[in-house]
């Protein structure tokens, strides 16, 4: 279930993001300006994760977690483009995009409140963008 997998996750002190793996294979970042604002989206973030963690899991193949591809997403999104729009509240809406990386972001003032970065996958439609957040993977396809 959701929350037999979820209860095995915990925040750490001061924690402001996460990022999610599944079967090896990073799939998604969510960072936010404030570690209370983290705090209070923890849980609901967590389980959109974990829906396909649990639908994806391959319990034939071992799974490294690996530091380098962590790194590597976060490298692809330093040279992504960026689109800057007004929001529907306040802030500016962000869209980010490279060859490798998706993804968006709200800021306000210069700050950046919440930014959601995920790998490209092959053949994936670049300037999409509708609303939409159930999966992870739901969100990463309806977002860009």
């Amino acid at each position: 279930s959701i929350q037999e997998y979820t209860k095995q996750f915990s925040l750490i002190d001061g924690q402001v993001g996460a990022v999610f793996m599944i079967n090896g294979k990073v799939i998604g970042m969510d960072g936010f300006g404030k570690h209370e604002t983290f705090g209070k989206v923890f849980n609901k973030l967590l389980s959109s994760y974990a829906i396909d963690a649990i639908d994806w899991y391959d319990p034939e193949r071992e799974h490294k977690v690996l530091k380098s591809k962590v790194t590597k997403l976060m490298n692809a999104s330093k040279g992504a483009s960026i689109e800057s729009h007004p929001s529907v509240g306040l802030g500016t809406d962000l869209r980010l995009e490279s060859e490798k990386v998706i993804g968006f972001a709200l800021s306000l003032e210069d700050q950046i409140l919440h930014i959601c970065i995920f790998p490209r996958e092959d053949g994936q439609r670049r300037n999409r963008s509708d609303s939409g957040m159930v999966r992870f993977s739901m969100r990463r396809r309806n977002r860009l």
